[in-house]
């Protein structure tokens, strides 16, 4: 167990990201605040990041999974593998402002029922701001707030670098698990940020803990939902009914349901347009949630039993 309240264990899954890796790590060892601990689970690279890491990084805690079980699994064992009082989520291709962790910690800890920290992120080598504190809108989509300069309680912040009070993963844990497996890739930390949310936890957004982010990275930088691979659609799409169905109260569904419908003819619209030969691919992602729907429903339950707020707090985190 690290010796002190302020120590930081950064996890990291790696996937092909031999191009990055070395100054994503290399970043994190030069914090001004050093990490207590730093766990990197190679989730079954088909390159030789891992024996990069192995050959520049011995002192760093490696773990090999033969296959690629996807970000929301990767990051579940990495996590259980230390015992830090604050965790750093951390995505291979970003790579952290020497002070990220000093600033972190200092936002995180002005009142006790802050659970995690957005950090600033900018394009890699570029003034060129990314993410921010992050909102809602009814259509399911993730928004940068107005304010990129001073601090403010936010809904989320962006999962390629999400600082996090462990005491709120603990809470929010289903089945040992942190982030939802369901979600495989994508979505999976704006779910685990709704889920602190309803158990009353906060998030702040601090302009001082900045990174710099490549952007789908793994991917070759193909950022637009249109431009990736088929799985990766797949799970997206399908993911947007998780989210929705685990975390929303019938009454937020109720005041939301203009936007979602409008969201789901946009996203039928679009594909029948741009993609037309990934429409089975977007037909599969509804069977795919329709196969969750028994453990999706026992999720429901439990999360909204929990849920420390009621339906108008929830609400005020989205953007119209």
């Amino acid at each position: 167990m690290p010796k002190t309240k302020h120590a930081v264990a950064v996890v990291i899954v790696n996937w092909n990201g031999a191009a990055f890796i070395e100054r994503c790590l290399n970043a994190v060892l030069c914090q001004s605040h050093e990490p207590a601990e730093i766990v990197v689970l190679d989730n079954g690279s088909s390159d030789d990041s891992a024996v990069l890491i192995q050959s520049q990084f011995p002192n760093i805690h490696l773990i090999k999974q033969m296959k690629n079980e996807g970000f929301a699994r990767g990051y579940n064992l990495a996590i259980a593998e230390t015992r830090s009082p604050h965790v750093l989520i951390l995505n291979t291709d970003v790579f952290l402002d020497r002070d990220f962790l000093l600033h972190g910690l200092k936002a995180l800890h002005q009142a006790p029922d802050i659970g995690s920290v957005a950090a600033k992120i900018l394009k890699a080598d570029t003034d060129i701001v990314e993410n921010v504190g992050q909102f809602l809108q009814p259509w399911l989509k993730t928004v940068n707030s107005r304010i990129a300069d001073t601090e403010e309680f936010v809904f989320s912040g962006s999962g390629a670098a999400l600082l996090c009070r462990r005491q709120m993963l603990d809470d929010i844990v289903w089945h040992d698990a942190y982030f939802d497996e369901s979600f495989f890739l994508y979505w999976e930390d704006a779910d685990l940020a709704w889920r602190a949310q309803l158990r009353g936890w906060r998030c702040i957004f601090s302009p001082d803990a900045k990174a710099f982010h490549l952007g789908s990275g793994s991917q070759g930088g193909q950022v637009s939902t249109l431009q990736k691979p088929a799985f990766v659609q797949r799970h997206i799409w399908k993911n947007r009914y998780l989210i929705v169905f685990q975390n929303m109260s019938f009454r937020e569904m109720l005041v939301l349901l203009p936007g979602l419908v409008l969201n789901e003819l946009i996203h039928w619209l679009m594909i029948l347009v741009y993609i037309p030969k990934r429409l089975p691919i977007f037909v599969w992602a509804h069977f795919d949630f329709v196969r969750l729907l028994p453990v999706v429903i026992r999720k429901r339950r439990f999360i909204q039993k929990r849920r420390r707020v009621g339906a108008w707090a929830a609400l005020r985190f989205f953007r119209f």
